[in-house]
Parts: structure tokens; C-alpha cells; sequence
């Protein structure tokens, strides 16, 4: 300012018109100046009572900043491990897919194999098997089929294991129909007789056939009195009953 008016004032010695221009430009810019100056002021008051504000917006928007990252960083990192469950879940879904196929053509095969002893059978381990079979249909699971042929082992395992007693009728030579009582020795062997002891005769595998014989040359009352012992009509006793050669050779 000072310095202003010292080029006022040597301006004045020079030339009058002249000076007068120059004190009018020194007067529009020093009140510019001053606009400028109270303008810069203003600004500076209003930026010192917006700036606690801004400066808690700027905070906020960075704290929302970070936890948007660690969201997205916590997203990418889950979805990473979906990724990898998902690759471990369908493994293992291959796996067992797998494995059921190799259960099923093994299931299959073991189930022939049962199913071809059907005609070996005697009438009351056939009748278990009967009633077995009849619980699966074309959209049994696998688990299921499993559980018919173990039952079917089991059933036959049991009668193999013991006496059994069955009555049922059987034609006879001479075409007629007789009900007879038969003495089975496990699943392999058995013997009958009717009540009157004119028929007997014996059971067994024949070329892979379960087979009754009818057979004069027995004591019917052999058979009977086994029979007896068994249903526990009679006391216990000794009995003989005769096996065939060809029973114990395999019945072949």
C-alpha cells in the first residue's frame, strides 16, 4: 500500500492527467484487493465451521471404505472356500456314484447266484424265499435288492441248521394225492411218510433239483416215530433212518 502511493505521488510530479488515471487504477485494485481479502476471509471462517463436519464425513466414508473391503475380501475368501466344498462335494459325489455302480453289478451277480439255488430248495425254504421276492418290484433300490438276498441266505442258513417238520401233499405213484408229514435233516436231506405208513420215500438235491422218492424198502415207522420225538408226542429215543450214498456225495 505505502508502495502504491509513492508511485502516486512521483506520478503527480510527471504529469497531472496521468496521475489522476493512476490514482483511479490504484483505487479499483486496491478495493479488488480488499474483495479479495474479505472474500478469502469468508472462506476461511465458513471452511473452519464446515470443517469438524467434513472431516467426520471424510472418517465415516473411510471406516465405510474399510468395512466394505473386508467384506468384499471376507466374500472373495468364502467364496473360495464354496469353491472348494463344491469341487470336494462333487469328488466325492463321483466317488460314490462310482462305488454304487460297482455295488450294483456285484449285487446282481451275487443275486443270480442265490436265485440259481431256488430249484436245490426245499418247499419251506422256497416259501421264505417267495415271501422275500415278493417285497421288491422294478424301482427297488439297491439297498433294498441287498437286504431281500441276506434275508434269503439267512432263512436258509437257519433251516440248514436244524430239524424241521413239515406237512404237505405230494402224488404219489399210483396219482394220488397224499398228505404226508416230512422229517427235513437241515436243507440237504429229508424223509416222509403219511399217516397209515403206506407211503414213504426220501428228499434231495438230484442234479440240482430238490426231488422226492418214494421208497417201499423204508420203515415208515422209523420215520413216524422221528417225527413223533420231534412234536414231542413221544419221549426221546433212539431212531434209525437211512441216508442214501448219493445225498452225501453232493446228490449228484
Amino acid at each position: 500500500m505505502f508502495r502504491l502511493y509513492n508511485i502516486l505521488l512521483l506520478s503527480l510530479l510527471i504529469s497531472p492527467v496521468w496521475a489522476q488515471q493512476a490514482i483511479n487504477e490504484v483505487d479499483g485494485l486496491t478495493e479488488k484487493w480488499l474483495g479479495l481479502e474479505r472474500q478469502e476471509r469468508r472462506l476461511l471462517n465458513e471452511w473452519q465451521q464446515q470443517a469438524p463436519t467434513m472431516q467426520q464425513r471424510i472418517q465415516l466414508l473411510q471406516a465405510e471404505k474399510a468395512q466394505l473391503d473386508d467384506i468384499l475380501a471376507q466374500g472373495k475368501a468364502n467364496q473360495g472356500d464354496v469353491e472348494q466344498q463344491r469341487e470336494a462335494l462333487l469328488a466325492s459325489q463321483s466317488d460314490m456314484e462310482s462305488q454304487q455302480e460297482k455295488l450294483t453289478r456285484s449285487l446282481a451277480t451275487i443275486t443270480a447266484r442265490v436265485n440259481s439255488l431256488y430249484s436245490a430248495l426245499p418247499d419251506p425254504v422256497r416259501t421264505l424265499w417267495d415271501e422275500e421276492q415278493s417285497q421288491l418290484d422294478d424301482s427297488t433300490e439297491t439297498s433294498a435288492n441287498l437286504q431281500v438276498v441276506l434275508a434269503k441266505l439267512s432263512a436258509l442258513h437257519r433251516f440248514n441248521q436244524q430239524l424241521t417238520v413239515n406237512e404237505t401233499i405230494i402224488t404219489a405213484p399210483d396219482e394220488q394225492d397224499v398228505l404226508v408229514k416230512q422229517f427235513y435233516l437241515g436243507a440237504g436231506y429229508a424223509w416222509f411218510t403219511n399217516a397209515s405208513g403206506r407211503y414213504q420215500g426220501t428228499g434231495e438235491v438230484i442234479e440240482g433239483e430238490w426231488q422226492w422218492r418214494f421208497d417201499e424198502s423204508l420203515t415208515g415207522d422209523e420215520i413216524a416215530k422221528a417225527i413223533a420225538i420231534y412234536e414231542k408226542r413221544k419221549e426221546p429215543g433212539f431212531v434209525e433212518l437211512p441216508v442214501s450214498l448219493s445225498s452225501a456225495t453232493g446228490g449228484q
